[in-house]
This record gives structure tokens, sequence and C-alpha cells, in this order.
């Protein structure tokens, strides 16, 4: 089944051969119009224009040429600010390929974390910011065996440019970026994403998005992510809006500062993965709600993460008194490997909220739950983006799944990738798939969902479901459970998943404790109290049995560059007792001979 959205007007820049041409015709139409501000909350601490961002980035672009890094994959390693967005449009504009890197991990462990994707990538150079430079200060001589120099931002900029340099007119076709996928259940893969890829998306985001040229943006996701890069700075720079962007960092430690820069840009487009919602309404309740004026939030996307109707409604009922409209509110569908968004939507209308039986979920059909049944309210996350095409595919037999039928969602357009770089095997596998009457080729996303009058609901990845008694469970539901015992999205990380041990099979929480609870005196006690909360809770409201629960500390929990819980490796840590068990209940701990001064036994 197809499903796009309504006929729009006439998309800005869809003829454009790249999103360079578009900014160059920004610096031009409207060269005095804010394009970039960077805001830590006190103030802008940098503002760009689009005549400004024009010379900085032919600057720039012009270093690179002379250091010959033209046509070469070039790997930007750069804290939050401006200098990525420079120096990642200079790298498009000599024809070389932009590959992002997530600084991650702790101090000590960055290179060693970083070197798995700079040797996938091959990159030619990398190029780091002052304080990049800082943080992989032994960078340069784990590089210099493979023959990769690094440069840094403030290196560049004090570089003679070759003023003969001649220009580089990119391809529709050409390679543009490097997007590495997540890795929350396989190896980081650089998606192949062109300049056509990232117009065709771009266009269908101020489509279905409802934007023009006074749709300002206030972000904070990761520049290195899909969603910060794609949705966050180049749809606004696309548009010719003002692209206002603060630091994940500062974000998490006070989630009011988002809300107080929408209000003071007065910003028609912003949002985050669904967590962000959560803890802004967690801040509320322990700070107040802020003194803001939201009224002008039109549009709150929320994905990149299961998308919570308890989180939707949370916030819309906190934030209602502050002029926040709840049709605002914007699910949203996507994955690296379409560029950024597919599925999203509609506009000016409150979310869809489905109530489902869960045992009819499980079982692959979408049922209403009975009164005494357990169920789950589902959200849509709407439908097809105009210039899309999804399918809900069975996996088993390759034929299109009926309406209310779950199975494999799939997914074609001018914005999906052009394959993993370097992975031809991968590429055919995932990017060139095919129903069983020869139609395709099919971007596979292993995600599954299923279709309703009102468009898509995402269910979970496949490769991640817990299978009990014939029956299908998406980890996330587990995981929600351990948020609601705990009742703090940002100390609540927790990582579901299904192992057999001594022909038994063992449903495990593996959950994350705040350092108050950890220290607390009577940690045993509290460990069973958590442990008969979710024992309890599974069996109401998933009628499940979670067998055992595992506690660890704070950011034991294995995640990915954008957060998100790397549920496989939780699983092999645990086997190898590489997992640091603060405690637990059920019987798995004991026969994994892993000791804990808080375990306690099988109920």
């Amino acid at each position: 089944m197809i499903r796009t959205q309504e006929d729009t007007p006439s998309r800005r820049g869809s003829s454009a051969a790249s999103i360079l041409e578009v900014l160059e015709s920004h610096a031009r139409i409207r060269p005095d119009q804010d394009a970039i501000i960077f805001d830590d909350g006190s103030g802008p601490k940098a503002r760009w224009t689009y005549a400004e961002l024009d010379r900085a980035i032919r600057g720039i672009a012009a270093r690179l040429a002379a250091h010959g890094l033209a046509r070469q994959p070039v790997g930007l390693l750069f804290g939050p600010g401006a200098d990525f967005i420079l120096t990642f449009f200079a790298c498009l504009s000599i024809g070389a390929v932009a590959v992002p890197l997530a600084p991650i991990g702790r101090r000590r462990e960055r290179v060693r974390n970083l070197l798995p994707v700079v040797e996938d990538c091959a990159p030619a150079a990398i190029l780091l910011d002052a304080v990049m430079a800082v943080q992989y200060d032994d960078l340069r001589a784990a590089l210099a065996p493979l023959g990769i120099a690094c440069l840094t931002f403030e290196d560049l900029t004090q570089m003679p440019a070759d003023a003969g340099q001649p220009g580089y007119r990119v391809a529709p076709d050409d390679l543009a970026v490097l997007q590495y996928t997540s890795g929350s259940t396989s190896t980081p893969k650089g998606v192949m994403i062109s300049h056509a890829n990232i117009i065709a998306n771009q266009a269908m985001i101020q489509t279905a998005f409802g934007h023009d040229e006074h749709s300002n943006f206030v972000g904070w996701a990761p520049h290195f992510h899909d969603q910060g890069l794609f949705g966050n700075i180049l749809q606004p720079l696309y548009l010719g809006a003002t692209c206002v962007l603060t630091s994940p960092a500062a974000f998490v430690r006070r989630p009011s500062l988002w809300l107080e820069l929408i209000d003071r840009y007065r910003a028609h487009t912003s949002g985050g993965p669904n967590f962000a919602y959560e803890l802004a309404v967690e801040h509320a309740a322990l700070r107040g709600v802020p003194e803001v004026d939201l009224s002008c939030w039109k549009v709150a996307f929320n994905g990149a993460e299961p998308i919570r109707a308890r989180s939707v409604m949370r916030f819309a009922e906190t934030f209602a008194q502050v002029g926040f409209d709840r049709r605002a509110f914007f699910p949203c569908y996507g994955l690296a490997e379409c560029t950024v968004v597919t599925v999203c939507g509609p506009r000016d209308t409150p979310p869809v909220l489905l109530r489902v039986d869960v045992r009819s979920l499980g079982e692959g059909q979408v049922a209403p739950p009975d009164h005494e049944d357990p169920s789950l309210s589902e959200v849509c996350c709407g439908p097809a983006m105009e210039g899309s095409e999804v399918l809900i595919v069975d996996p088993q037999t390759f034929t299109e799944a009926a309406p209310g039928e779950i199975g494999e969602i799939w997914l074609a357009g001018p914005h999906i990738g052009l394959g993993y770089w370097r992975r031809p095997d991968a590429t055919e596998e995932t990017f060139n798939a095919r129903l069983a009457d020869g139609r395709g080729p099919w971007l596979r996303t292993g995600d599954i969902g299923f279709v309703m009058a009102e468009g898509y609901y995402v269910v979970g990845r496949i490769k991640d479901l817990v299978i009990v008694r014939g029956r299908n469970y998406a980890p996330s539901d587990i995981e929600q459970i351990w948020q609601d015992v705990i009742g703090h999205a940002g100390q609540a990380i927790a990582a579901a998943f299904q192992l057999e041990h001594d022909g038994r099979p063992h449903v495990v929480l593996v959950a994350e404790i705040d350092r108050a609870t950890r220290h607390a005196e009577n940690l045993p006690a509290e460990i069973a109290a958590f442990a008969a909360q979710v024992r309890a809770k599974g069996l109401e409201r998933l009628d499940l049995s979670i067998t055992d629960l595992v506690i660890v500390a704070p950011g034991a929990v294995p995640r990915t560059t954008s957060g998100k819980v790397r549920r496989a490796a939780a699983r092999a840590m645990l086997l190898a007792g590489e997992l640091p068990a603060i405690g637990g209940s059920g019987m798995l701990l004991g026969k994994l001979g892993i000791r804990t001064d808080a375990v306690m036994g099988a109920e």
C-alpha cells in the first residue's frame, strides 16, 4: 500500500543540483538574513548571515582544495558550533565526501572507538576543531600508520588559499556524505548519500512540514546524527530561514533551555527524540514550568526512537499553560538509509493514538483490546511523504501485508541512499530487495510495523524482537516498564533481550539505577522492590513474565553514538561477564557465575 501527503505548492530548490546551489541563491537574494546562530542560553555566541556564510565556505574550500582534499573522503570531528557547518559545506563545494564523526566514549577510549569508522571510510584527512584537538591529542599518532593527516580548523583557516584553484561543480548523483548508522543492532555502516538524495529529502520535508523562508528552527541534536545534520541544520538553510543551534550537553543539563530558545527566536519548528519531551516534563516537575511563550511552535517533531503515547500526552498537558498546542506534535519515522525521514505528520492535527490488544500484536495482527486484556497505545507516525513509497511486507514470503497485519517496513523514493560504503553484499541485501512478484528495488529497513487508514505505525526492530510462546514483544515496550518504575526518563536506561541458558528461556531486563540509589544502605531491599514492580507490570501490561532483572551502574548499558540502546551488545556483555552488575533478581546471575553484594534469589 502506497500512501502520500496531500498535494502542496511547489517545493523550493527541488530543481537544484545540490544544496550548494541553494545556499548560493540565498546569499544573493537575502545576504543580510541570519543563517546560523549558536546560543548556549546566555545569548548568541556566533552569528552568520547568508552572505557571511557563503564567503567563509568559499575561503575554507579554497584551503581544502590547496591541501589536495578535492574529491576525497574527509572526516569531520567537531564539537557543537558553526565550525562544523562551514567545514561541511566547504567539503561539498570541492567535491569531497563529508564524513561526520561522532566523538563518543571516555577520553581514554575515544581514539579506540573512532578507529573502526576511520578505517572503514579511509579518509584523506580528518579535520578537528580546537576542543576535539585537545580531547583527541593522541589521534595524530594513531593515524600516522594509516597515512591519514590531521588538520585543525584553526590551522586550516590560517593556511594560504590558492586563488587559482578551479571551481568544482558537483553533479546530482555525486556522493556527498557518508552518514554512519547508529549501530544499534550491527556494526556501524557508512550510508552513501548523494547530492540528489539530500535535495529530494529536503524538498519532501519542506512540503510535509509546511515550511517556508520564515520557518525558523531551534535544534540541539548532535550534528553527526542524521536528525541533527539533515533536519536541524540543512532544512532551515535549504529554506533560507534561520538555524538556531545549542549543544546537546546544554540541553541535557537544563532541558528548559530548549523551550527558552524556541520562545526567544520564535521558532516555527523544533524537536528531537522522544526522551527529550520526557526530560522537559521531568525538569518542569522539579523546577516549575518555565516562563515562556510556545505559541509560535507549529511543528514539534518527534523521531529517532520509539514514540511513547504517555510522553506525548504528558508534554501537551504540562506546557499547554504556556501556549503549546498539542496539534503541533509531529511524529516522524526515518533512518540514515533514507537520508533522514520518510513518514511523518500530518500537520495541524492532534497525534493519533491507537489502543491495541497486546496478545494480537504479538501474534502479528492488530485488534482492539477487551477491557480486561493487556493493551498498548501505539502512536501513528503518519502517512508517507510526497514522493516516497512505503510497504509493509511479510519478511518470510516477501508479499505485501494487508492493513492491520504486522510486517517489515520497506521504502522507495529519490531520498533513498546509494548503498553502504565498500559493502556490496550488504548493499544488495538491504537496498535492492524485491517482492515475490518482482517489484523493486526497495530498501529493507529491518523495522517492523503496520499500516491503518490514518498511516503507519512502527513496532520495533526485527533483530531485537523478544519471542515468547510464539508471540512477539518489542523490547522498547519492556524497557518502558523500567522508566515507569523509576519515574525518571534521564535515569531510566534499560536494555531488554532474550536468551537461552541451561535449556531455559530468560526474558532479561538490564537496568541502570541512579547514583543515589546505588549507594543506599538498603540496596538489596530496593532491588527486591524494583523486581516485584517490574514483574507485576510485565504481567499486567504485556502478559509477559520478565524472568530476570539485572541492575547496573549509571552509564553501564551500552549505547550508540546517538544514544540508542545496543541490546545485542548488552546481551553479549552479560554472557561474557563484562556487564558490571550491582544486583538483580532471578536465577540468571548465579547461573552465569556473576556475584554481587545485592543479588536477590529466584522468585
